[in-house]
């Protein structure tokens, strides 16, 4: 089994609240560290959307292929680099892990992911990242929460690599997918970001075959305009209906418990369900200290490029 990797990174910067620790040079150095463990090194490719600091460039140039995507938001280069890798010419038991610039990596995390894909076969997508749990069994086509956060009292969660993996609700864009799975649903994949709002959820509901709207959903929000409203219900009212896959298309989400790789943003309660307790007891501020210590260890510092927070 091959491990691809699609870091897709950017310069720009927001106001989201960060740790103290944060810098996407941590990142990337996060993800280097956890590629280092694999007995077979991943094939990395760094999917480059805007001018990056040279110093950043060369670290990603030595550990892999840097490519310049020319998309200019969140969505349009994930939905170039989502093109990119399922047009390349793989073999039929590659894994291909979508990587976001913001995230830290456990150093374990890449082992746990390959491990869970050999000895899960069912399992379609991957997410190392996320606490909400599905209940399968409860909703036929609107997707159902579990009560409680990742593994936590689910007899149906199975070991591998370490950690538990169980039906996941839904992830951002940072996952992994079988490379086959990920040609059949490359369509998919970069249709649903133009729901709008939280269409990391919708695409993930939607590959499972759940709708991810329904009519109460189908208005935006965010209190926009009807003459931009009214065209993005029509566009979620379609999208919804071709969430309506037929049983054996309907993907299966896997999620590990603890969480292998976390958003470096603080978060204020309210954005996601709360964390089962296994990743509760990480320690990430530790993980961020080591992270620093193995990467002055290989020439590789922290802060020579210049921290960039961004999306």
């Amino acid at each position: 089994m091959a491990l691809r990797v699609a870091y897709r990174s950017s310069p720009g910067g927001n106001d989201k609240p960060r740790p103290p620790w944060f810098g996407k040079d941590l990142a990337l150095r996060s993800l280097l560290r956890a590629a280092e463990r694999l007995a077979e090194p991943p094939v990395i490719t760094f999917y480059n959307d805007g001018e990056l600091p040279p110093a950043e460039v060369e670290v990603m140039a030595a550990h892999g292929t840097e490519r310049p995507v020319h998309g200019g938001s969140n969505r349009a280069s994930f939905r170039a680099v989502v093109a990119a890798e399922a047009a390349v010419a793989g073999g039929p038991d590659d894994l291909v892990w979508f990587a976001e610039d913001d995230y830290l990596y456990s150093p374990e995390s890449l082992t746990a992911l390959v491990r869970a894909a050999a000895e899960l076969p069912d399992a379609d997508f991957f997410a190392m990242y996320g606490s909400a749990a599905l209940a399968p069994a409860r909703g036929r086509r609107r997707p159902v929460r579990r009560d409680r956060p990742g593994a936590e009292g689910d007899p149906t969660a199975r070991p591998a690599g370490g950690v538990l993996w169980y039906r996941g609700y839904a992830t951002t864009s940072t996952f992994g997918v079988r490379a086959p799975v990920l040609r059949a649903d490359a369509r998919l994949l970069r249709t649903y970001p133009y729901s709008g709002g939280a269409w990391d959820t919708a695409t993930c509901l939607a590959y499972q075959g759940y709708r991810p709207f329904g009519l109460r959903r189908l208005l935006p929000g965010d209190g926009a305009p009807l003459r931009r409203a009214l065209p993005r219900a029509a566009i979620r009212a379609v999208l919804d209906v071709r969430a309506l896959r037929r049983t054996a298309n309907r993907r299966v989400l896997v999620a590990s418990d603890p969480e292998l790789v976390w958003h470096m943003e603080v978060l204020d309660g309210t954005t996601r369900s709360a964390p089962s307790a296994a990743t509760t007891a990480v320690d990430r501020a530790r993980v961020a200290a080591e992270t620093v210590a193995w990467a002055a260890g290989r020439g590789l510092p922290i802060g020579a490029g210049g921290s960039r927070v961004g999306a």
